[in-house]
């Protein structure tokens, strides 16, 4: 992924954001083909290079995204020691210049060898006290053109809710699959970001009270016999009494009434007569019946699909995520002609080439 930055010397900083472990290691560093004995580029090696021809001096950072193995990182050990030279089989030597850095992020060093450890300079990062998420939600409230009133208001929230929230949550339930505070927390800032540019929002808290709930709460599911979903829903009633939600149901049941500052029921969303727009001579799987769990999903994920925030779906098997995916992009597709889709059934034999075959 390429990305545009500024340094704080107001220089153009280009990012390239890369994930080892998508491509085998030939894929990544390059192979000579044993059949014809030609020289395949590598994804690595084609970007280092391609980075290293840009005429200019801006900075440049290549970010390896991806767990470390022994398989991948061993090739890194000249482009991270004093040489800072990419040695490729073919003989090529590629080199890391003055204005490029390269870095890995990465879980743990569990696999790492001693020649890659000592050739590392490790920056560890902890979210446990909450550091991470709250230098990211300072960031974010500093960088958006809200007024004083309007920033002061929401550091006020994220102070009120976020800590306590998160600290219990950890305590008592279970995600479907686990998930880091600062992720949880991007979410709502991105969630609040696209509502509060394109609504005049009157009663913050009360989207602040949603974002929480669906960011945080969202992805809990009945898991091991135990209903997280529910028990959430009873700790956020009891807990936070500022914004009162009915008793009837639970709090994923109502969406905000922006305009109006009020919850209602989801249902209010879809006004449309299904049966007047079925076409009989396609398929049943070509639509998505409007119900409170498609509906509320289908909205979120357009909320975050509008700032290139990328959303995913979790559950259990015959949940309808594939179905609640694919209503949504077809919408997306039938309504705006910038978007394009294209479903890619993965297994255990899809791979680089495979994917490469099936986009051409």
């Amino acid at each position: 992924m390429l990305g545009k930055a500024q340094d704080k010397d107001g220089k153009k900083t280009t990012v390239v954001d890369l994930n080892p472990k998508v491509t085998s290691t030939n894929e990544l560093y390059g192979v000579v083909l044993l059949a014809t004995r030609e020289w395949k580029d590598g994804l690595l090696s084609k970007t280092l290079r391609s980075l290293g021809q840009i005429p200019d001096s801006n900075p440049k950072w290549l970010i390896l995204d991806g767990d470390l193995d022994a398989n991948w990182i061993e090739s890194m050990n000249s482009v991270m020691d004093d040489n800072k030279l990419l040695t490729l089989a073919s003989n090529e030597r590629i080199p890391l210049k003055a204005h490029m850095k390269m870095l890995f992020e990465i879980r743990d060093l569990k696999y790492a060898t001693p020649a890659t450890v000592s050739r590392a300079g490790i920056l560890f990062i902890s979210d446990s006290n909450g550091s991470q998420w709250k230098s990211y939600v300072t960031s974010w409230i500093n960088k958006m053109k809200y007024d004083d009133e309007r920033k002061k208001q929401l550091r006020e929230l994220f102070d009120k809710y976020i800590a306590k929230t998160l600290f219990y949550c950890k305590k008592t339930f279970k995600h479907v699959i686990p998930q880091v505070d600062i992720c949880m927390v991007v979410g709502i800032c991105k969630l609040l970001e696209n509502i509060l540019a394109t609504n005049d929002v009157k009663g913050p808290e009360f989207i602040f009270a949603f974002a929480c709930i669906w960011c945080i709460g969202g992805g809990y599911q009945t898991k091991d016999g135990v209903p997280y979903k529910e028990q959430f829903s009873n700790w956020w009633k009891n807990e936070w009494k500022t914004i009162k939600f009915p008793s009837k149901g639970t709090v994923f049941d109502y969406y905000v009434d922006i305009e109006n500052s009020k919850l209602d029921d989801w249902s209010k969303i879809s006004n449309n007569d299904i049966v007047s727009t079925i076409d009989t001579s396609k398929s049943i799987s070509s639509y998505t019946i409007p119900t409170v769990e498609t509906i509320s999903a289908s909205f979120l994920m357009q909320q975050f699909i509008n700032i290139n925030h990328c959303p995913i779906l979790v559950g259990m098997p015959g949940t309808g995520k594939t179905q609640i995916i694919k209503g949504l992009l077809t919408d997306l597709c039938a309504k705006n002609p910038v978007y394009l889709q294209q479903i890619i059934n993965f297994n255990f034999y899809t791979d680089a080439n495979l994917l490469q075959m099936i986009m051409e």
